[in-house]
């Protein structure tokens, strides 16, 4: 499902489950996720993938600790973010994602390298966890994390563009029938998609 995309807690933190308080403090930042909430961050997403629209795009912000989780430390106290879903059942998914600090800041790559770095290596159910710094058209170096996630595979990517941080994140299923070339090759696809997609 697309929900346990990787290393579920990272996505949780990220881009999923939202931690609201029963009774903020007046002026208090709760955690939001829903469609339309950044409407500015939703349209640097990319409209298409493989000729298909997404099956779900929502936006978005996290102030949390829990959602923050390492951002913390660097001080961030609201991360904002997009992501577009594309769900094909049976544990096949796609997430493109673009994450943004407040008022246009620029938010570090290596941030974002370090939080799902250190989800992935702290999840119960992740291995294999591996680190690799590809090169795709369009987008020069990137970060690319690739795990086990229980019984998905699957990588996560990220580099710069501008102020914010675009995230690729795609799940393929482990069976006797699955094709890491087929993996790599919607790898490939999702980068190019977000790499094209409008960067205003």
């Amino acid at each position: 499902m697309a929900a346990r995309l990787i290393v579920a807690a990272a996505l949780v933190g990220m881009l999923g489950g939202c931690r609201a308080s029963a009774s903020p403090a007046p002026g208090a930042c709760v955690d939001a996720r829903a469609p339309g909430t950044n409407r500015a961050l939703e349209a640097r997403l990319p409209a298409r993938l493989a000729d298909a629209a997404p099956t779900t795009v929502d936006s978005g912000a996290n102030c949390s600790a829990d959602a923050l989780t390492t951002l913390s430390a660097h001080g961030v106290t609201e991360l904002d973010f997009a992501g577009a879903t594309w769900d094909a059942g049976s544990g096949t998914a796609t997430s493109i994602a673009v994450l943004a600090l407040p008022a246009g800041a620029s938010l570090p790559v290596a941030w974002v390298e370090e939080f799902y770095e250190v989800g992935a290596r702290s999840g119960k159910k992740t291995d294999n966890v591996t680190v690799s710094r590809p090169t795709f058209p369009g987008t020069g170096t990137v970060y690319r994390l690739d795990a086990l996630n229980d019984l998905s595979f699957q990588s996560v990517l990220a580099w710069p563009d501008g102020p914010i941080v675009r995230v690729v994140i795609v799940a393929s299923p482990v069976n006797p029938s699955a094709s890491r070339a087929e993996h790599d090759s919607r790898v490939e696809a999702a980068v190019l998609a977000a790499a094209q997609a409008p960067d205003s």
